[in-house]
């Protein structure tokens, strides 16, 4: 459900901005991994193209046998994976296996064990080509009707609250020369191009036996005063010994995410929170930016963020991320953090991947993982006691903030999952802060000094 209240003094005062626009490829392959749907129309790629597009779409673990070859041209919609994958490779076979939470596709001439040749993800181009982004100055002249009529575009997504709108082109030439002229209108504080931001994944996520008894005991009054916990991510739907601790959900995308067999990603890393704070536990406001979509993009991420600071969240965690680099929500990542919001971020599961946003941002407490689990709040000892290791899905880029444990177990529908990654490393992050000023009175930025001494980064050691 949407709720919202009075908007907060860090809604207004974008700062000016101008992105420039990605190039618009004629070929294409949607690959809707949620709803086991792919369309394709390729003039002429090589099989190396393909499958590094595969790779990149789908999260698979990609290998190839060494000369194999094929010439890629086709076009179809909304057909299976199988037959799509079928169309896309010709002669050539395949197969795909499902071992540990990891999914593999193995292209082969001969046999699959020759498939033995790593196939590295293409890398993703974040900007969403024919949108844009636009903030209005207060007490603008003209309607973003008007201007967006002005330059061709529609408006797809509005927040006339603050004047926050997603315009949309007909091609990304368009979006491009839009985005100029709406940059140097008087009536406009901020344009930008828009992002998109993939659905966050675990590095892995296993199914183990359950425990003889809960994962972790958690005190069942949550902190009459403690500090609201913002988590802006998918749907929450935790088992019912957790809803104590939840806030009524936001949702901004106005779309219901679809029931799965697993935990979702929000509900993984709503208990990794609790787990970092058992016995002084914050409430948790839950938002989610992705509802039903494969993908979000930097305008609810944004409306996100907004929605849970108006509802009192702070620290807020944001296990989510990628390399798009949007200008508007980092001015207003940094306008929070002017009014003293702590933002905690995901450095992301694919290693040398470099800088990723939003924990990147100046100011963002950026956390990548250690090979260990959380079991209670982040300590001295896990972070620098030599025994700590960098888990080999984690990214590191200089600057990255803190090391947490990567591993977190969850309890979902009388199963229970190993979930690893960057993501649950932050949500262990946030907790341990919310959790030292719950349970050591500290103020927020003591409890961030205090974590970030006990548990850096290996690059910033």
């Amino acid at each position: 459900m949407r709720r919202y209240s009075k908007c907060w003094a860090v809604c207004v005062g974008f700062a000016w901005m101008l992105a420039a626009a990605a190039a618009f490829a004629a070929d294409s392959l949607d690959w809707r991994a949620q709803q086991n749907q792919v369309s394709a129309d390729i003039q002429s790629w090589d099989l190396s193209t393909l499958l590094k597009k595969i790779a990149r779409q789908t999260g698979w673990h990609v290998y190839v046998e060494r000369g194999a070859e094929t010439t890629v041209s086709v076009k179809f919609k909304d057909l299976p994976a199988d037959q799509a994958l079928r169309l896309l490779l010709g002669s050539l076979n395949y197969s795909k296996d499902h071992t540990n939470g990891v999914s593999r596709l193995l292209v082969f001439r001969t046999i699959p064990k020759a498939a033995t040749q790593a196939v590295a993800a293409e890398k993703k181009d974040y900007r969403i080509a024919n949108e844009d982004l636009v903030k209005l100055k207060r007490g603008a002249t003209n309607s973003i009707d008007d201007l967006a009529k002005a330059v061709g575009g529609k408006v797809i997504g509005r927040d006339d609250r603050i004047g926050l709108y997603r315009l949309q082109f007909d091609n990304a030439a368009d979006a491009a020369a839009g985005l100029q002229a709406l940059a140097s209108n008087p009536s406009v504080a901020a344009a930008d191009g828009n992002y998109s931001v993939d659905r966050p994944t675990p590095a892995q996520m296993t199914q183990v036996p359950n425990p003889s008894g809960p994962v972790f005991n958690l005190n069942p009054t949550p902190v009459a005063n403690g500090p609201i916990v913002g988590l802006v991510d998918t749907s929450v739907d935790p088992p019912s010994q957790f809803s104590p601790y939840v806030l009524t959900p936001i949702n901004v995308t106005g779309q219901n995410d679809t029931p799965g067999t697993d935990p979702t990603h929000g509900t993984s890393m709503l208990e990794t929170l609790l787990a970092a704070m058992p016995n002084d536990p914050s409430k948790i406001l839950p938002v989610d930016v992705y509802g039903s979509g494969e993908t979000t993009s930097t305008y609810e991420v944004m409306e996100g963020v907004l929605a849970a600071i108006n509802g009192g969240a702070n620290p807020i965690n944001l296990s989510l991320g990628g390399t798009g680099q949007s200008a508007m929500l980092g001015q207003l990542i940094q306008e929070g953090e002017q009014k003293g919001i702590v933002f905690v971020a995901a450095a992301g599961n694919t290693p040398g991947e470099g800088d990723v946003y939003p924990a990147m941002y100046p100011g963002v407490i950026s956390v990548t993982a250690s090979t260990q689990t959380v079991n209670g709040p982040i300590t001295a000892s896990a972070g620098t006691s030599g025994s700590t290791q960098l888990a080999s899905y984690a990214n590191d880029p200089a600057g990255t903030s803190i090391i947490a444990p990567g591993t977190s177990i969850v309890q979902w529908n009388g199963q229970t999952w190993e979930v690893q990654g960057t993501s649950p490393a932050t949500a262990s992050t946030t907790g341990t802060i919310a959790d030292l000023v719950n349970a050591d009175h500290l103020t927020l930025a003591q409890a961030v000094a205090a974590v970030t001494k006990a548990a850096p980064a290996p690059m910033t050691k």
